[in-house]
């Protein structure tokens, strides 16, 4: 009891040698050694569930079927309160002593390809090809085989850790699912994303969020014949000279902000003068003043396009409106702050590198804009091509080591009982 209560105290203050030392001693512990035992010796299942997994198609906003599925996973691994929420987020939880803070853990459903998208796996060289197979395909069996692993061991811990198999990471999801999470649940101390290590090399991990801000835009005008109505000026023609000026505006390398144009469409005809063009845009950056910046560089320039186009043709047809579709905000973690330090002590304690990655942009960037201590962690192996129909990747090379590095970094935040008080708190 003395030991506890001396931890509890100098949780949030532990230097890094401090809190190797308190997850040296977790990992020590004979149901933690047989915890990540079995991660290690069941690698060949969680690969297997990977491949099962994402082979239900689970495109943004329409995750239902993948959901139900896991649901049933989860329900499986000994999970208590397995349950879908209103978003279509799924949930379940490992129960501590009811004495200790709530941590999530969670990886998202969704993939950006359409639910017609060819999942059919291709494996050479050592890799599995197949949409969606890294991006997060892995990270859901990763999740899955960690809460196989609490029961198998009969994991005693203090605080509680909360499975989220969440909805709408990907493009327009906007992150849904982690905002409906936390806007229901005020008891989360600490959250932990799963992904596909975005680093080279290594399990890295992400402690800085890329914040991001996405438009659509649709330009209005009068429409016409390409012959009998010419000289009057054409939505698309408007759309060109706004994405040239977007094209413009000049960034610096650092801090690193970025902009796009990923979708143009309009016109009803090759013989129409067009009434009505759209464009999506995406900016993104983890300094959210140059972010604010570059967004109004931005919108300036949708409006020099629309100038441009109405003083060509002596007009004043051309209108513009600028609609926010997607709002991402930055987030960071200190390198000194507790849920750094535990993850990368996490790794160290095993022998393996402590990395950190740079910024990206994920789940966990919604709980770091709210203070709440958050980082993303890879689901295992290494992988490429994401985002990319035919080029995705996922090879299981000691794909065992990732989730025994989040498996660690989680008892670490809740606590184990009669061991080690929870860091988060």
């Amino acid at each position: 009891m003395k030991h506890l209560l001396l931890s509890l105290a100098i949780a949030a203050a532990l230097p890094a040698h401090a809190q190797q030392q308190e997850l040296a001693r977790i990992a020590a512990q004979p149901a933690v050694k047989q915890a990540l035992a079995y991660i290690e010796k069941n690698e060949a299942t969680t690969t297997a569930n990977t491949l099962a997994i994402n082979a239900i198609p689970a495109p943004t906003f329409a995750e239902a079927a993948r959901a139900r599925d896991y649901a049933e996973r989860l329900k499986a691994a000994g999970l208590q309160d397995v349950r879908t929420d209103e978003a279509g987020n799924v949930l379940g939880t490992w129960r501590g002593s009811g004495k200790g803070p709530t941590v999530v853990l969670a990886a998202h459903l969704d993939t950006v390809y359409p639910a017609t998208t060819d999942l059919t796996v291709h494996e050479k060289d050592g890799r599995y090809y197949a949409p969606g197979i890294a991006d997060n395909g892995r990270s859901l069996a990763a999740m899955l085989t960690i809460a196989h692993a609490l029961r198998d061991a009969k994991v005693q811990t203090v605080g509680d850790v909360l499975f989220v198999a969440n909805v709408g990471e990907e493009g327009l999801g906007d992150l849904k699912g982690v905002k409906h999470l936390f806007s229901q649940r005020k008891d989360i101390k600490a959250f932990v994303g799963l992904e596909p290590a975005l680093g080279t090399g290594g399990d890295p991990v992400t402690y800085i969020g890329t914040g991001s801000r996405r438009f659509k835009v649709s330009i209005h005008g009068p429409g016409g014949h390409s012959y009998e109505g010419f000289g009057l000026p054409s939505a698309i023609h408007a759309a060109g000279r706004v994405i040239a000026r977007i094209d413009e505006i000049r960034v610096p390398a650092e801090p690193k902000v970025t902009f796009n144009v990923g979708v143009v469409q309009g016109g009803q005809s090759v013989n129409s003068i067009s009434a009505e063009a759209s464009m999506l845009i995406d900016i993104r950056s983890a300094d959210a003043p140059l972010l604010a910046k570059v967004e109004q560089q931005i919108k300036d320039a949708v409006q020099q396009g629309v100038a441009d186009t109405n003083q060509r043709w002596n007009s004043s047809a051309i209108t513009a409106d600028v609609a926010l579709i997607g709002d991402r905000p930055a987030g960071q973690m200190s390198k000194d702050s507790m849920i750094v330090k535990t993850a990368l002590a996490a790794a160290t304690v095993q022998g393996r590198p402590a990395l950190l990655d740079s910024a990206h942009s994920t789940d966990a960037n919604l709980p770091m804009s709210l203070g709440i201590p958050a980082l993303t962690m890879s689901g295992g192996g290494s992988s490429g091509g994401y985002h990319s129909e035919k080029l995705e990747w996922w090879s299981p090379q000691n794909a065992h080591a990732a989730p025994q590095n989040v498996l660690l970094t989680i008892l670490g935040l809740v606590g184990v009982r009669g061991v080690s008080a929870p860091l988060a708190r």
